[in-house]
């Protein structure tokens, strides 16, 4: 089995080869004898789940003022430097971006298709956002893309037969989920089972992110960005980066939960399937929100 460090992974973390990282914070609600606190952080260690890229308020916590919230979406990006050829540069296509005051209604666009020849193909793409500020203001961003085939020179690499990306922000926190229907990856089937931030060692091709999701916030603020499936080429088909389903919301406003960290996916047990293995994407620092 390879492990691949997250490439934003903080540098020297090491990671356990055979449980998930204790979170920042854990609370233990029975009382039990001092003597065994070392035996259950050890149960704890072993049976710990992951916890979603989100910022959770305080229990009973009402809804603060929200001044300002954004949001966009975009179907897909290919940014990639082919190898022998050069460099492949399209979109992000189709996008979409909240009003500055916000939208009561579903701001939309959508693309038939999406094609650069060798690398990425696609069917019909649909992107949204919407929210607006005040006492209990949100919003929602979504992107969906049908039928994407990555690899086209040699026959598709990855394929899926839907994949979308969903996000919500408010005073709260924010949160993130990804959906991905029939995932193939060199001909076998993979189960991704909507655990954030997994990664695949894709032998030849690249590494690929499935429902990556990224912490952002500062001061007064909260956001997160999710890609439903983010593939970083090597020496294989080229280099650089190819994204499908990106959706973003931030918000921000006094008494807005400000997120404390990102928690990576877990390191899954096993090789999935001959020719690729798997890799954990690790703790994330948080960051500005980006508009």
């Amino acid at each position: 089995m390879q492990v691949v460090a997250h490439p934003r992974s903080r540098q020297g973390q090491r990671t356990p080869p055979a449980c998930p990282p204790l979170p920042e914070r854990l609370t233990m609600n029975s009382t039990r004898h001092p003597a065994s606190r070392g035996r259950r952080i050890a149960r704890s260690l072993a049976l710990v789940a992951l916890v979603p890229a989100m910022a959770v308020a305080s229990a009973g916590a009402a809804f603060a003022d929200v001044s300002a919230v954004s949001g966009s979406a975009f179907g897909a990006s290919v940014n990639v430097t082919v190898l022998g050829g050069g460099l492949v540069n399209v979109g992000p296509t189709p996008t979409v971006t909240l009003p500055a005051g916000g939208s009561a209604t579903a701001v939309t666009n959508s693309a038939a298709q999406v094609n650069a020849v060798g690398l990425l193909s696609t069917g019909l793409l649909n992107v949204s956002t919407q929210g607006v500020p005040g006492a209990t203001g949100s919003v929602t961003s979504s992107a969906q893309v049908a039928n994407p085939k990555v690899g086209l020179a040699i026959a598709p690499a990855i394929t899926a037969d839907a994949v979308g990306s969903t996000c919500t922000s408010n005073s709260e926190g924010s949160t993130g989920s990804t959906s991905i229907a029939n995932l193939r990856v060199l001909g076998q089937s993979v189960d991704v089972s909507a655990v954030p931030n997994t990664g695949l060692n894709v032998a030849g091709v690249g590494i690929l992110y499935v429902n990556e999701q990224t912490l952002t916030g500062s001061g007064a603020s909260t956001g997160i960005t999710v890609n439903a499936v983010r593939l970083t080429l090597d020496a294989g088909l080229g280099n650089g980066t190819i994204i499908i389903g990106q959706s973003k919301c931030a918000v921000t406003g006094d008494g807005v939960v400000v997120p404390t960290g990102a928690v990576g996916g877990v390191l899954l047990a096993g090789v999935v399937a001959a020719g690729f293995g798997v890799t954990q994407l690790r703790r994330r620092r948080r960051g500005d929100v980006q508009d």
